[in-house]
């Protein structure tokens, strides 16, 4: 409800005064149909008061439990003038305030959070002039919209200008006692109840905590409570200390206190417990068990908001409207579906959290590689030995060997932005991922550049955005950054675009500090897509000895994963030998072949090396040994 201790309009008399007043005692009593009656007196005088007109909206809503979100919206909007896509936000007096904070409270639970906080920067600019009353609720809300969008450098500094605006005391904020210290001033507290006051207590600790521990506050004390709300603290304190046992043993405690529920508190806790235990056991590469614990989480997600969710909410509070979890679960739940191989199911997953966020680059990245994978796995399932049947029989006997493999060709009505894990779909999400990358590495490198500077709080930069998943830094994003290049110049070679495949390589060769492992693939990529463009002369000077033998180990067996078989440095130089003996048969050089065949002595290439040896005896006029090696390779067929 608006602030009546400030911002009184000269025209009310002593007796509109009173009546003010009385609405607002009523109101802090939850007496809202007494209220409600006094603001209808108030407003046989003051029918276009603008502040009474919005308490009675504020009285109308809370006299509805929470329910007629629609009609609140209006009202808010008639009072804001903030109608669809808010660009930008412009409150031009502290006294309508209040109407803002109320409309940046109702597009936060329609999952609006980067909408509402732009309401409430806005708000915060009249920071000095905002009352106390109003302050701590605008201000905590600001302070939750920041930590949920993963912007906790300004939900500091905004919590440290709380503090000091309302004399809070740090020191006496995490203790269990309340008898040496006050938490508050009391010349700030006079204008609200003590129950009041102890809820403000409650939520501004737990916040605080928040704030910290994603701050890098590690070892701060958190309160030795057996409540749900401390013990998640606590977990996520653990958690960030690597202390994964201890962190998956605070989640299992038995809690003291009421479990919390959507239709009470707007979240569920089984819900949260689930999906923090399934990201333990993500961080210890369990990935079997943390999918177990993300589609338990869906479930208890399903079970919580069955009969609250978005497409049913008439009669629900507004509080049970936003109260659903399911993409950022889901998120998880396709991360870990990826590690265990699973690329159809991570698929469908990630197409869920698209629409909602479809500005992170990392989740274009994963749809993606979803698609990779599958084109991966149908490949392993084709036959790679030499010979492929046999024709005729005796003398007329003819070998028919292996064809190399084709270029994917999309069907001519299928449209490629469908989505489906097709490479085609694939490319289309790697050049989102690389358009937003470019969108937003100028800004990056400008801010890193002055980070040095001193800057107001709220244009503090946090990195890119990458909700749900944490805000990208430099070095965080020049990892992306070359896994997307990767990935697109791969996808771009399979599908025959080899000018742009180049291009991709070429730019992954420009970047600084480039590992070993990305260096490999952006010479294979450049080598391969030149051979395609009738480019060999180009094509080995990415496959030189020097650079080969300049390969080194360490950086392929952190890197590697377990279905990723080059994970050492042999591995990797036999792979480049192969390349080098291919690019050298295609120009005649075969004295420089035969000595690149001879170092490939790792398994992985293999099968393809044999391959290579029919075609060198091919290319020699050697058909005696081609049917030798036939026979070695297929005795079936013999």
């Amino acid at each position: 409800m608006a602030e009546t201790s400030s911002a009184k309009k000269p025209t009310l008399n002593d007796q509109e005064r009173d009546l003010e007043q009385q609405a607002f005692i009523e109101f802090q009593k939850a007496d809202y149909h007494a209220c409600y009656q006094t603001l209808q007196k108030l407003l046989k005088t003051q029918d276009s008061n603008p502040k009474v007109l919005h308490n009675r909206a504020v009285v109308e809503f809370y006299n509805s439990d929470l329910r007629r979100y629609d009609q609140f919206r209006s009202a808010m909007i008639q009072q804001t003038g903030l109608v669809g896509e808010i660009r930008s936000v412009e409150v031009k007096d502290r006294e309508s305030c209040a109407a803002y904070v109320n409309q940046a409270i109702v597009l936060y639970h329609f999952k609006q959070p980067l909408a509402a906080l732009k309401i409430m920067l806005a708000v915060m600019a009249h920071f000095d002039r905002l009352d106390d009353y109003l302050l701590r609720r605008a201000g905590i809300f600001t302070v939750h919209l920041l930590l949920d969008t993963n912007q906790p450098k300004k939900a500091n500094r905004l919590l440290g200008m709380l503090q000091n605006r309302l004399g809070i005391q740090v020191y006496a904020i995490l203790s269990d006692s309340d008898e040496d210290e006050p938490l508050i001033d009391n010349e700030s507290r006079k204008d609200i109840s003590e129950l009041q006051f102890e809820e403000f207590r409650k939520e501004f600790r737990l916040i605080l905590i928040r704030s910290n521990l994603l701050n890098g506050k590690k070892n701060m004390s958190i309160p030795l409570e057996d409540t749900s709300e401390y013990s998640i603290l606590k977990g996520h304190q653990y958690f960030l200390g690597n202390d994964y046992q201890m962190a998956a043993k605070e989640l299992s405690k038995q809690f003291t206190n009421e479990p919390v529920s959507v239709n009470r508190h707007g979240e569920d806790q089984n819900t949260i417990l689930a999906n923090n235990m399934g990201v333990i056991h993500f961080s210890v590469k369990h990935y079997a068990l943390a999918a177990r614990f993300f589609q338990q989480a869906l479930l208890f997600d399903k079970s919580a908001t069955e009969d609250t969710s978005t497409e049913r909410v008439e009669g629900s509070p507004l509080y049970c409207v936003g109260a659903t979890k399911r993409p950022e679960i889901l998120y998880n739940h396709g991360l870990a579906l990826l590690h265990l191989q699973r690329p159809k199911e991570a698929f469908e997953c990630m197409l869920i959290v698209l629409n909602s966020n479809h500005n992170n680059p990392r989740l274009w990245l994963r749809l993606a590689e979803c698609c990779i994978m599958v084109h991966r796995q149908e490949k392993q399932t084709q036959n790679t030995s030499i010979c492929h049947g046999t024709v005729g029989c005796g003398v007329h006997r003819k070998y028919v060997l292996n064809p190399s493999p084709k270029t994917a060709v999309p069907e001519g009505d299928q449209s490629l932005a469908i989505p489906a894990t097709t490479l085609e779909f694939g490319a289309l999400c790697l050049r989102n991922a690389v358009a937003l990358l470019e969108y937003h590495e100028p800004e990056l490198i400008r801010q890193t550049e002055s980070s040095d500077k001193t800057v107001a709080w709220d244009k503090v930069y946090e990195g890119v955005p990458c909700n749900p998943s944490l805000p990208m830094k430099l070095v965080s994003f020049n990892k992306l950054k070359c896994a997307v290049l990767a990935a697109y110049s791969y996808v771009l070679n399979t599908l025959g675009e080899y000018s742009l495949a180049l291009k991709y390589a070429k730019q992954m060769l420009t970047m600084k500090d480039l590992p070993q492992s990305y260096l490999l693939l952006s010479h294979m990529y450049a080598a391969e897509a030149l051979i395609m463009m009738n480019r060999p002369l180009e094509a080995i000077t990415y496959l030189e000895p020097k650079f080969i033998t300049e390969l080194a180990g360490d950086d392929f067996g952190m890197r590697a994963s377990p279905h990723w078989n080059i994970n050492s440095a042999d591995a990797a130089r036999s792979v480049m030998h192969y390349n080098r003996a291919v690019v050298s048969f295609l120009i005649g050089d075969y004295e420089q072949a035969k000595i690149a065949m001879s170092s490939c002595n790792h398994p992985l290439v293999m099968p393809y090396l044999k391959m290579l040896n029919v075609y060198q005896e091919l290319l020699l006029g050697n058909y005696d040994k081609v049917q030798l090696l036939i026979r070695y390779d297929t005795p079936h067929l013999i």
